[in-house]
């Protein structure tokens, strides 16, 4: 195997470069490992994992097999260090020393996260910016993209969409090969994969898992993948064997070695069938009537495999692999005060993954362009419905409607930013697991980035509404209506944002979503008056963003305008108090005191929804770093 060498630079801070160099990758050895949680039903511990012992060389594939609920994949997250520090015992090595082994590996999901509107070719290339290949020239990182989408068999589709709802993409064993891809191009030394072939067919998994063999073999990397139930031809691929049963050890060793010994046990493997299938079928006790019985016959199997050859070869590997990292000094020893947690620096980042939103907004139909569309046919309903209001006693009335229904509609259909976001959400989720950026430069990009987008929603139906509605005229007016309604807007967008990833589900959130907005509208000061409005409920009222929106929009238009009042047989009726009511007429200003909106001050009703868009933005942050514990 060649060296491979990586090198970490903190771009931003000016700290010297460390170079770790590995000759020949990095094995992985886990000796006596446990797992266990408080079960809540009898608060009670519940072992998980049990004595498990293992190691897995570079260049090799290991399988993780058993039954449903036999722990694979929490023995994946375990090995991971995706489990709580507090939970585990054993030891856990590389190249036969402790280390920080996230450092050192990715973990491939069982979920494609990717982004569905970009192509295959981008969505690996956004992880090339983003990893280590960072000091890399743009001609030698296309180079490396090419190289991974060849081995990967993915030159046909390189520059197809993924496909979303709307936009038919690849097939689902290349969306697979592409998620595995985009994560194997970093040249992990360790990866590890949680149920690689899950929704493919047997051809597409043999496939993917080929492409995963040869790279591992090519580049020296170290891999353990769970799986369920292989085809025979799949099987075949993996170098070691881990089968689990109840989180106890069933077999471990050679692949090859497997049918002999449960051959030997009694257990004869059927000429011609597979031996997945065979093994499985042994251990699987979920559907045998008898549960004391199968947990005897998984105890069995776990007692028949500590007292056989195999398990002592195991103690005596993991023992050599120990003794030769301290005898060559070796050892690949990394922890998180010798290690920079990622490639880029902060804008750096920040910049990497706003060209990437930009190019996700722009195509993804569902986080803008149906608002954009809803809110031009809205405008030119309630265009026609309120054309040309008039300046009559009348018609003070319908304004107020006009102006409330723009705020209130607009804001409410930020809901459907909901999906669009959740996809985004779970690629973020996969990409800072597997540390290409942190959650601060996530959040200030989908900060910037919302901004022209909602800038155009905002113009979209302005254009169209105002003049059709005859609002104030003169651009001033004009300009001030588009900017308050920018202004809640992004606020909503910005409610949305923290409610979706609080609630990450999609009728949830949707629910919540709609349920605050309703709740805003009752408290804005236009169905209730404010000074109706309950003291229990008058808090609300000012923290109330489509209150500031409405009061910033109303003062904009009924600000200098003149009103008629209503003439009954040459008789003047003016219904709000006037300086001008010699005259038959009324201000828009004598129109907001009589309604009691006489504290209005435009510059910090903007300044509140500003604020409230950031108090949002903030809490966005601060609940994707509690979901993770750190950055």
């Amino acid at each position: 195997m060649s060296q491979f060498t990586v090198s970490i630079k903190d771009e931003f801070v000016g700290s010297e470069t460390m170079s770790t160099s590995y000759q020949g990758g990095v094995s992985l050895s886990w000796k006596d490992v446990c797992y266990s949680i408080i079960d809540p039903k009898t608060n009670s511990k519940r072992n998980i994992i049990e004595n498990v012992s293992g190691y897995v060389k570079p260049g090799e594939i290991m399988a993780i097999m058993g039954p449903s609920g036999a722990g694979k994949s929490s023995f994946l997250d375990l090995l991971a260090g995706r489990k709580d520090p507090k939970a585990v015992s054993g030891e856990i090595l590389l190249n036969g020393q402790p280390g920080v082994i996230k450092y050192v590996s990715t973990y491939v999901m069982q979920d494609d996260a990717l982004m569905g509107v970009l192509t295959i070719r981008e969505n690996i290339q956004f992880v090339g910016l983003s990893s280590f290949f960072a000091d890399f020239t743009e001609s030698e990182r296309q180079a490396r993209v090419q190289a991974i989408i060849e081995e990967f068999g993915l030159e046909r589709v390189a520059d197809s969409k993924i496909g979303t709802v709307f936009v038919r993409g690849v097939s689902g064993g290349e969306k697979r090969r592409c998620a595995i891809a985009s994560q194997i191009i970093t040249l992990p030394n360790i990866i590890f994969l949680d149920e690689p072939t899950t929704g493919l067919d047997s051809a597409a998994a043999y496939n993917v898992m080929k492409s995963i063999k040869a790279m591992a073999q090519g580049h020296g990397l170290t891999v353990i993948a769970s799986i369920h139930q292989p085809s025979t031809e799949t099987y075949s691929l993996f170098d070691k064997l881990l089968l689990l049963g109840r989180g106890k050890t069933l077999y471990f060793g050679e692949r090859e070695d497997a049918i002999a010994y449960f051959d030997g046990l009694g257990f004869a493997c059927p000429p011609y069938a597979n031996p997945a299938d065979h093994f499985l079928s042994l251990v699987n006790s979920d559907f045998m009537r008898d549960q004391s019985g199968a947990e005897k016959l998984i105890d069995s199997f776990n007692e028949a495999f500590h007292e056989s050859e195999f398990k002592l070869d195991v103690d005596n590997q993991i023992e050599k692999l120990t003794e030769k990292s301290e005898i060559e000094d070796s050892a690949m020893v990394i922890s998180s005060e010798t290690t920079k947690r990622y490639a880029r620096g902060f804008f750096a980042q920040t910049y990497i993954i706003m060209m990437r939103s930009l190019k996700n907004a722009s195509r993804n139909v569902l986080m803008f362009w149906i608002r954009v569309a809803m809110y031009v046919a809205l405008a030119i309903l309630m265009g026609s419905t309120w054309w040309q209001v008039g300046f009559e006693q009348k018609n003070v009335q319908d304004r107020f409607s006009a102006h409330f229904f723009s705020v209130a509609f607009l804001v409410f259909m930020s809901v459907a930013g909901i999906p669009g976001f959740l996809e985004e959400r779970l690629v973020f989720q996969r990409e800072r697991a597997n540390r290409f950026y942190s959650v601060g430069p996530y959040v200030l990009a989908n900060t910037l980035i919302a901004i022209p987008f909602i800038m155009i929603i905002a113009l979209s139906f302005s254009i169209v509404a105002y003049p059709m509605i005859g609002l104030h005229s003169g651009m001033e007016h004009a300009t001030k209506f588009v900017l308050f309604l920018f202004l809640a807007l992004y606020v909503a967008e910005s409610m949305v944002v923290f409610i979706s990833v609080c609630i990450p589900i999609f009728v949830a959130a949707l629910a919540l979503a709609a349920f605050a907005n309703g709740f805003f509208m009752v408290v804005e000061g236009y169905f209730v008056r404010r000074d109706s409005i309950p003291k229990g409920w008058k808090w609300a009222h000012y923290i109330d963003y489509q209150k500031y929106a409405f009061e910033g929009i109303i003062h904009n238009d009924f600000t200098d305008l003149l009103f008629d009042c209503e003439k009954s047989n040459g008789t003047c009726r003016c219904d709000y108090p006037s300086t001008l009511e010699s005259n038959c007429q009324f201000t828009g200003t004598d129109v907001l005191a009589s309604f009691g909106y006489t504290e209005i001050v435009p510059w910090k009703w903007a300044l509140a929804l500003v604020g409230l868009s950031l108090f949002f933005r903030f809490a966005f942050y601060v609940v994707l770093r509690i979901r993770k514990g750190h950055s």
